[in-house]
């Protein structure tokens, strides 16, 4: 693991290998979710499913960017290049300019509560950096947390939307694409 950064007595690393530890702030959200705003749809599951088939893919790498305060992970990003096959992340077709391999796909952009208020400044300070200064040309995301909408929308644009269901096919989730400019 490498540090990148720190600020607000937190520290942001990357690593290429996976930790189950990294998916602590999302165990964290699904409890929250659990208690408050359950939408049955399971977030760690959905996770761990990506990590396993972007690791099997032979020409998709993922970074895993960490957030961590006094030792305790507070924040995840997954952050995937390589050839991406552009169907694993998005259900409905997005229109992408540049050549695959000058784009990075980023998922599961997810703080705990203990952590929130760092969000746009770990991304637009410490991850896009990252990988401007690997020649990236742009990363591509989706969003179904409209109280993030409005922050992407500062870092880059929105460029579609999608409709997807929780797991059980109880609640909608409307959800965003947006494109940020390395």
């Amino acid at each position: 693991m490498k540090i990148l950064s720190k600020f607000n007595s937190n520290e942001f690393s990357i690593s290429s290998k996976f930790n189950s530890n990294y998916l602590t702030p999302i165990i964290k959200n699904l409890l929250f979710k659990a208690k408050r705003e359950w939408d049955d749809y399971d977030e760690v599951y959905h996770c761990c499913r990506l990590i396993e088939e972007v690791r099997t893919s032979k020409h998709m790498n993922m970074d895993f960017h960490i957030m961590k305060r006094d030792g305790e992970h507070l924040g995840i990003a997954l952050v995937n290049r390589g050839l991406l096959d552009l169907n694993i992340f998005f259900k409905e077709p997005i229109q992408v300019k540049e050549n695959i391999q000058d784009i990075l796909i980023l998922n599961y952009f997810h703080i705990c509560h203990e952590g929130r208020g760092n969000g746009e400044k770990w991304l637009r300070d410490v991850i896009i950096p990252y990988y401007r200064n690997k020649r990236y040309r742009a990363i591509y995301m989706k969003s179904s947390h409209p109280r993030a909408f409005s922050m992407y929308t500062r870092l880059g644009s929105e460029i579609g939307g999608y409709i997807s269901y929780s797991d059980n096919k109880l609640f909608k989730r409307e959800g965003k694409v947006f494109k940020i400019p390395l």
